[in-house]
């Protein structure tokens, strides 16, 4: 009885070593320890530690899984042989004590005196991981080969589901839900693609080349942009951009061609992440992008203010299409544009499956089974859709009324 004591006992305070380490580690103020680790050595191993994850995170789940491994089979083998029958349902109790003072209190300890604790345990497991090296180094040599890793030339870091989800739990507590909304915003524009986020070609407001500066000032009034695109005989041929602060500037002669003004645009492919686009924007310091699909061909234009909508919310300024897209008339009544995106009529009440449809026009055109005329109306659920103004090929107004 006396061996399988002092085995479970063994087993279970290396186990909680491993798993106080890797939570102090996480837990501990990156800051702090930079400042630290100017004077300390044993900050600077720390720092080490968390600068290589994968190494780190290999050490404390091979010790914890060893560990666990060894309370099972040893103390157990010592339960049966010293007590027989009754050993063996003792046994059946290990894995109970092992979550708990292996993993579950070990962990609340290390969380909270985690800037202390990570001085303590960081030498011993730094030691640890060269023991552990050669896993380390067989798994890293294993997911190279299966996943062919290729270099990251964004400027946005990867950053490991792990460390963020451990990051989340510390500061669950200090998190409101403005903060919850926004980490959930940015993680939804990591998965976009620029065709999602971009303005539709149709949607685009633009002036010919041949226009003079009198004809864009009007445009400027009228839309209140900051930037005019530019076509070439035709609107879905986009060439170029021009600057409504450059045509104010220094201009006398208003009967110059606005072309004398335009700057060549940036080309962004639709099919690229949309958080890609960002960083090619800023690292090429341009807001204005023309898009493109893989023929060549435009299908929609970006702006930084776009992308940034994604995760701040709408504010209105360079080419503000979605400004004033649902104008509410009363309570139960709204007047909404036909090319408002799905996920914009939520706010009103009503809940459509966005997957299928990405403006409002998308889901009428399924209701009706065709373009609707002005005047006409249908009902959903519970709320009744009245075309205001439509033309053959769209439907430019709706008038969206709750029905109780």
């Amino acid at each position: 009885m006396i061996f399988a004591l002092l085995s479970f006992l063994f087993f279970i305070a290396l186990e909680a070593f491993f798993a106080l380490s890797e939570m102090a580690l996480i837990s501990a103020e990156r800051l702090s320890l930079q400042k630290r680790a100017k004077n300390e050595r044993i900050a600077r191993i720390a720092l080490k530690l968390l600068d290589n994850p994968e190494r780190l995170f290999t050490t404390t789940i091979m010790g914890i899984t060893m560990s666990i491994a060894g309370n099972a089979i040893f103390t157990s083998y010592f339960l049966i042989s010293s007590l027989g029958n009754a050993g063996a349902i003792l046994s059946l109790l290990i894995p109970i004590f092992t979550f708990l003072f292996g993993q579950a209190f070990p962990k609340v300890i290390s969380k909270v005196y985690s800037q202390t604790l990570v001085l303590i345990v960081a030498p011993i497991l730094y030691l640890l991981s060269f023991l552990f090296y050669p896993v380390y180094y067989l798994n890293q040599s294993l997911t190279n080969l299966i996943f062919r890793k290729k270099e990251d030339h964004s400027t946005i870091p990867f950053i490991k589901f792990r460390e963020v989800f451990l990051s989340l739990i510390k500061y669950e507590e200090e998190i409101d839900a403005k903060e919850r909304e926004l980490m959930h915003k940015i993680f939804e524009f990591s998965k976009k693609k620029v065709y999602q986020v971009m303005i539709p070609l149709p949607q685009v407001k633009a002036l010919p080349l041949t226009a003079t500066l009198d004809i864009a000032i009007e445009f400027c009034k009228q839309y209140n942009f900051s930037y005019i695109p530019l076509y070439k005989d035709n609107p879905t041929n986009l060439i170029g951009v021009v600057r409504v602060k450059d045509l104010l500037s220094e201009t006398k002669d208003y009967s110059l061609p606005i072309s004398q003004f335009m700057i060549e645009p940036l080309f962004i492919p639709e099919n690229i992440p949309a958080y890609e686009a960002l960083a090619f924007m800023q690292n090429s310091n341009q807001d204005f992008a023309i898009v493109v699909d893989e023929y060549g061909l435009t299908t929609g234009i970006i702006t930084l203010e776009d992308l940034a909508e994604e995760v701040l919310g709408e504010f209105s300024d360079q080419l503000d299409y979605q400004h004033r897209l649902i104008i509410p008339l009363s309570d139960k009544t709204y007047l909404a544009k036909g090319i408002v995106e799905i996920e914009k009529l939520s706010q009103l009440g009503l809940e459509i499956a966005s997957s299928e449809f990405e403006t409002l026009n998308g889901f009428l055109y399924s209701l009706f089974k065709r373009i609707p005329e002005t005047g006409e109306s249908i009902r959903y659920k519970n709320f009744e859709f009245i075309i205001r103004k439509a033309t053959p090929t769209t439907v430019e107004e709706v008038l969206i009324r709750r029905v109780d």
